[in-house]
């Protein structure tokens, strides 16, 4: 059987930047069905895993996409014109690699009369070495898309640095987790969605699919130790598991929250409590699907979100995995 390292390392050979998220649902597929879950891949490209129960409907949400760069224009000495796909900063894309998905390599590169306060996206471009548009559509053409180009590599101290933490993490601890339930008796939907980077978009049909009684959404948080961090909380590496208390757009429900907390200090596991001023997840979409379901969230606390070099903790990792585990197994949420 899979470890949850294993299941993550599984995950990043695969690429899905926002709308491209195919090849991350066979992998995930590829696992479920190999523990003996069916799936099915919705409309929109929403994968669900079932694992059938007695008891109540119950979504696990983790969303699959990643974000992204769209080819949009290839100009006549062969640079590539792009859009974003999902929020990228500005500051983080100067001379970094990319990948697009069919291989071709590249950089991201800028307009060099352009002052540094004013570079936009829109006085960027990505250099894949072409010396033509003919050269490089040979190549890439618009409507291609690329990701940061990285690998998942261990630091010191149990930590582990990557782009695409986000949400990388968020689909392996859901699915580690729902292929190593021994005593369940929840019905549960494990959906792994589309769209999330660019408006959460997938979770919306999938939760109205599924008609849960309540969700759990995994993704990850900022982690707010860094030197300078712009932004006030309290979540930090090896700090916990994170629990969802609000964000901007869902305010975790206080059964949910209450469970969760009990579950923690009962089972001994570490945990923080997650409050984001900016930002939101796919609760936000769940949470008000159809008749409303109650929502909330386990998150891994993440250095540097939306970068090409992310940094997490395996041990609030493991610690989420583990809280999730428990609160299913132990029904431990009751409505």
């Amino acid at each position: 059987m899979y470890s949850l390292k294993d299941v993550l390392k599984k995950l990043y050979k695969t690429k899905s930047p926002s709308g491209f998220e195919g090849e991350t649902a066979s992998v995930i597929a590829e696992i479920a069905e190999s523990a003996g879950l069916s799936c099915e891949l919705d409309a929109l490209g929403n994968l669900i895993v079932r694992r059938p129960g007695v008891g109540k409907k119950v979504l696990i949400d983790a969303h699959m996409d990643t974000t992204g760069f769209l080819a949009t224009y290839v100009d006549e000495k062969g640079f590539i014109r792009f859009d974003a796909l999902g929020g990228l900063s500005v500051a983080e894309l100067h001379n970094t690699p990319i990948v697009f998905l069919n291989g071709t390599r590249g950089t991201v590169s800028y307009e060099q009369k352009t002052e540094i306060k004013d570079r936009k996206i829109s006085s960027m471009f990505i250099d894949i070495g072409a010396d033509s548009a003919e050269s490089a559509k040979k190549h890439v053409l618009p409507g291609d898309a690329a990701i940061f180009a990285g690998e998942l590599c261990e630091l010191s101290e149990n930590r582990i640095c990557a782009p695409y933490l986000d949400n990388r993490l968020g689909c392996a601890i859901a699915l580690y987790t729902i292929i190593n339930l021994k005593n369940c008796e929840y019905d549960i939907y494990a959906v792994f969605s589309v769209q999330e980077e660019v408006g959460c978009r997938g979770a919306r049909t999938a939760a109205y699919l599924s008609d849960a009684d309540f969700a759990i959404v995994l993704d990850v948080t900022d982690s707010c130790d860094s030197p300078g961090f712009d932004g006030y909380g309290e979540t930090k590496l090896s700090g916990g598991t994170a629990i969802k208390i609000m964000d901007k757009a869902v305010i975790a429900h206080p059964t949910i929250v209450s469970a969760m907390i009990e579950c923690a200090e009962k089972n001994k596991i570490p945990y923080q409590r997650d409050i984001v001023t900016a930002g939101g997840t796919d609760g936000g979409s769940i949470h008000l699907t159809q008749k409303g379901i109650p929502t909330g969230g386990i998150s891994v606390p993440v250095r540097y979100m939306h970068s090409p070099c992310e940094i997490a903790d395996m041990s609030d990792v493991e610690n989420s995995a583990k809280l999730l585990s428990e609160l299913l197994e132990t029904q431990a949420i009751i409505f």
